[in-house]
């Protein structure tokens, strides 16, 4: 073989390398995401069954029920937007706003993720030395490439 077929093969496995990295770093992220969203609905879960709440004994207004010809209703059931939080049911908002926020806007529902106080802690993303593994790739690519330009340039001004 040429040595320019050896260069060129060298160069399609890292690019191949780096490609199966990234994506195999993305999968362990999102997997690590699924867990993490997993124990947060366990402990919400575990949290509603020790505190039980009125509304959690009421019956629901759609619940599959029989109907006037004997059939069961197959669908979900309904929420109003009264009893749904993200559209301020639920939770008065009949505080006057202090100054730089907004009338009416709800904080008791936005993830904190800085400062001090009781703030929710960042996700973990893995340890810094992935990040330093993946820029030292990035970067020593950048250099190959850089270096194949050159010696591309010189070829053909001979």
């Amino acid at each position: 073989m040429k040595r320019d077929t050896v260069k060129t093969l060298a160069g399609l496995v890292v690019i191949a390398a780096i490609v199966v990295a990234t994506f195999a770093y993305g999968n362990a992220q999102r997997q690590k995401q699924i867990k993490h969203d997993q124990d947060v609905k366990a402990q919400q879960a575990s949290k509603a069954t020790a505190l039980p709440s009125a509304s959690s004994t009421a019956k629901p207004s759609g619940s599959a029920a029989p109907t006037a010809s004997g059939t069961t209703s197959n669908t979900a059931p309904v929420k109003s937007p009264t009893s749904n939080p993200v559209q301020g049911g639920s939770q008065p908002t009949s505080t006057p706003a202090t100054s730089g926020q907004v009338a009416g806007a709800q904080t008791s529902n936005i993830p904190q993720t800085g400062g001090t106080g009781a703030s929710a802690p960042l996700p973990d993303t893995g340890s810094p030395i992935e990040g330093i593994v993946g820029f030292a790739a990035v970067v020593t690519a950048w250099l190959w490439l850089r270096r194949s330009k050159r010696a591309l340039f010189s070829a053909v001004r001979r």
